[in-house]
């Protein structure tokens, strides 16, 4: 009988610890991804910002050409990519509208229709803005980083699944 629960108890602890070596390669595994994406937005929110600036003249009066709208158009297009990833990694989907918005910002602001020191002014405004998004994203990925009670639930009662009704 000794035996048997000194078997029983082998079988539980070797769960358990399995089971949590699996939970904090997730979570690793989640953080690299995180950082990929937050990085990622960074960058193309950086190239988008050069990009203004090279390519505006900041004169209402001067056209811009049909090829620097393409370009533009198609770095917005990445950055969306990055933030639909960011909504698959991200479980906070008050970070991740941030995020959105900060971008949207960016891409629809009238660039070409802004005089030089009122482009710069909306600019600055925009780097406060992402600044404190890219802070909030360092918080979240700093938050993976912790086992919190959930997790361990999730551990425990990983066998059993939450059937969803049918509608």
């Amino acid at each position: 009988m000794k035996e048997f629960l000194f078997l029983l108890a082998g079988a539980i602890g070797g769960f358990f610890a399995n089971s949590t070596a699996m939970k904090m390669s997730f979570k690793q595994r989640t953080i690299d991804n995180k950082i990929k994406v937050y990085d990622a937005l960074i960058v193309q929110w950086v190239k988008m910002r050069n990009f203004i600036y090279t390519h505006s003249s900041f004169d209402p009066n001067v056209a811009i050409a049909r090829e620097v709208i393409h370009q533009f158009d198609q770095m917005y297009g990445e950055s969306q990519q990055f933030i639909g990833e960011a909504f698959l990694v991200c479980e906070d989907d008050d970070l991740n509208r941030e995020i959105n918005a900060v971008n949207e910002k960016l891409y629809r602001t009238a660039w070409d229709q802004l005089p030089l020191a009122n482009a710069n002014e909306v600019m600055e405004e925009f780097k406060k803005e992402a600044l404190s998004v890219i802070s909030r994203m360092r918080a979240d990925i700093k938050a993976s980083t912790r086992f919190e009670c959930h997790d361990f639930v999730h551990i425990a009662f990983g066998f059993f699944r939450k059937k969803k009704a049918k509608t």
